[in-house]
């Protein structure tokens, strides 16, 4: 399983990659028509839209993923022992409950509503559809990434939603 999830890592870095070079040369290139000819390019500005929100959403989860994320950990700080334990399987269960409904559920919503609506996107006459199948595909990449987390802390291998205190924020 770990093997599966190293790839699922890989591919997901490097997905990462393309996307960010892409909307690079995207707006490279706006800047250039709208400076050089005088008008933007006509559908320039709705695929750096649609690459943000691509971006930010597997960026996310590969930010989950790596413990990049922003986390509050005032209270992570003052618990020790197995309740640090408990506390890190707690919050791991909370990202992937809120994968679930938000990412997930309610992603998949949204796509299979813009789907049966036939909504397509003004300028590139793509279906949004596509556009937005990215909230179910990062919330499933969260609820695993969260899942190995939970294992993680009950095989005792880490417990990266808590970390260790510094000796002089200990209480």
């Amino acid at each position: 399983m770990d093997k599966i999830v190293e790839k699922i890592d890989e591919m997901l870095a490097w997905v990462l990659i393309i996307l960010m070079g892409v909307l690079v040369i995207d707006v490279t290139w706006q800047v250039l028509t709208r400076f050089l000819l005088g008008s933007a390019s006509s559908f320039t500005e709705e695929v750096a839209r649609f690459l943000l929100i691509w971006i930010g959403l597997l960026g996310a989860a590969y930010a989950y993923r790596k413990d990049l994320h922003l986390a509050f950990d005032y209270f992570s700080m003052k618990v020790r022992g197995p309740r640090r334990k408990l506390l890190g399987i707690f919050i791991h269960t909370l990202v992937a409950l809120f994968s679930l409904l938000v990412l997930v559920i309610g992603g998949g919503y949204l796509v299979n509503l813009t789907w049966e609506l036939n909504q397509v996107s003004a300028a590139l006459q793509i279906r949004l559809a596509y556009v937005y199948s990215v909230l179910p595909l990062s919330g499933i990449l969260i609820m695993l990434y969260s899942a190995m987390f939970v294992r993680d802390i009950y095989r005792g291998d880490g417990d990266s939603a808590v970390p260790e205190p510094k000796a002089s924020e200990a209480v």
